[in-house]
């Protein structure tokens, strides 16, 4: 089922083609560790407060792993490999981008084109007559 929430999502997600086969679930979390939107043909499998849960834990991991920027330079994505899913995430000042996907799928092909969206989607944004 492919889904996209509303806010900033629905702009952000414009490229739909991001959801290609193999990967589950891509979900944009903000700087309080909020999941502001999401994409996904497979919802994480998890009660809401559980995935609250997780998504703040990916926030304060990015927010420990900054206080080493200025010895080993920023953190562009991590990853992080489970048992059946690839979990990858982008981080994105002031977002993290989580991407879930099949073990099989080449990571590196996804975060390219996750981060091209990125760009794309700045471009736009710095284009438009109308900013928030």
């Amino acid at each position: 089922m492919l889904e996209v929430t509303e806010k900033i999502g629905a702009a952000f997600f414009s490229e739909k083609s991001i959801l290609e086969q193999g990967i589950e679930y891509i979900g944009l979390i903000n700087k309080q560790g909020r999941l502001e939107s999401a994409l996904f043909n497979n919802d994480i499998n998890m009660t809401r407060e559980r995935k609250e849960m997780y998504m703040m834990g990916l926030r304060l991991q990015s927010s420990m792993q900054s206080d080493y920027d200025s010895d080993f330079g920023p953190v562009s994505y991590t990853i992080t490999e489970r048992e059946k899913s690839k979990f990858v995430s982008i981080i994105n000042f002031p977002y993290i981008i989580l991407a879930i996907m099949k073990k099989s799928k080449d990571h590196l092909v996804v975060i390219n084109k996750i981060k091209k969206t990125i760009r794309n989607f700045h471009n736009v944004k710095e284009e438009s007559p109308l900013q928030e």
